[in-house]
C-alpha cells in the first residue's frame, strides 16, 4: 500500500540537505522542513509502535505542541 508519510519524509529530507548552506532565508524555511520531518518521523513510529489509542492519540497531541513550542523558541532565536 502506498503511504503519502514516506514520499513526504523523503521530499522533505531532499530539501533540508540540499539547502542547508544557501541563503539564511532558506535555512529559516528549512528549519520548517525539519520540524515537518521530525513530526512525520515521530507519528510514524507512535502508529507503528503504540497499540492503544488512548495513549497514542495523547502522545500525537503533545508531539504536536512540543514542535510548534520548539520551532516558536528557534524563531525568537533567529530574530
Amino acid at each position: 500500500m502506498f503511504d503519502i508519510t514516506w514520499l513526504l519524509v523523503r521530499l522533505v529530507t531532499f530539501f533540508i540537505l540540499g539547502g542547508i548552506l544557501i541563503d539564511i532565508e532558506i535555512l529559516i524555511f528549512l528549519i520548517g522542513f525539519l520540524f515537518l520531518h521530525i513530526s512525520l518521523g515521530l507519528k510514524t513510529i507512535l502508529n507503528d509502535y503504540i497499540h492503544i489509542n488512548k495513549i497514542k492519540i495523547i502522545l500525537l497531541v503533545l508531539v504536536r505542541i512540543s514542535s510548534i513550542e520548539i520551532s516558536r523558541y528557534i524563531l525568537e532565536l533567529l530574530l
